[in-house]
């Protein structure tokens, strides 16, 4: 047997590693791109969620002190009652004493809570 028998064989060896090689690499370069590209998005995401719960305990603050309105007033709005421009929601669960702001931006949610205890009119 000679050695230039397996030439051939040598140089399809080294293509398919080369190959495979490259593969793995664009393939974790890729995955990493991808989650950076995730992560800037949810936190433009995150500022849009806190914006619209914040938003939402200022509605509640306005419908139980603003003209008009009374500390017993309910402030209950359900998730598409509000909404704004940039695409955010928000959704306001009245509990009584106790207000919860959920804001929401795609897949991003956000929430505020008030207690009203120390506003009640004693």
């Amino acid at each position: 047997m000679n050695l230039s028998d397996n030439k051939g064989q040598a140089v399809i060896m080294l293509v398919m590693v080369l190959g495979a090689t490259i593969l793995g690499v664009s393939t974790v370069v890729g995955f990493i791109t991808l989650q950076k590209i995730r992560t800037a998005t949810d936190a433009a995401d995150s500022s849009k969620a806190i914006y619209a719960a914040d938003a939402g305990v200022e509605r509640c603050f306005y419908e139980k002190f603003g003209p008009g309105g009374t500390a017993t007033s309910t402030c209950n709005f359900a998730v598409g009652d509000i909404s704004f421009a940039n695409g955010a929601g928000v959704e306001v669960i009245d509990g009584g004493d106790v207000v919860k702001s959920i804001g929401r931006a795609n897949r991003t949610f956000r929430a505020f809570g008030i207690f009203l205890s120390p506003f009640s009119e004693e």
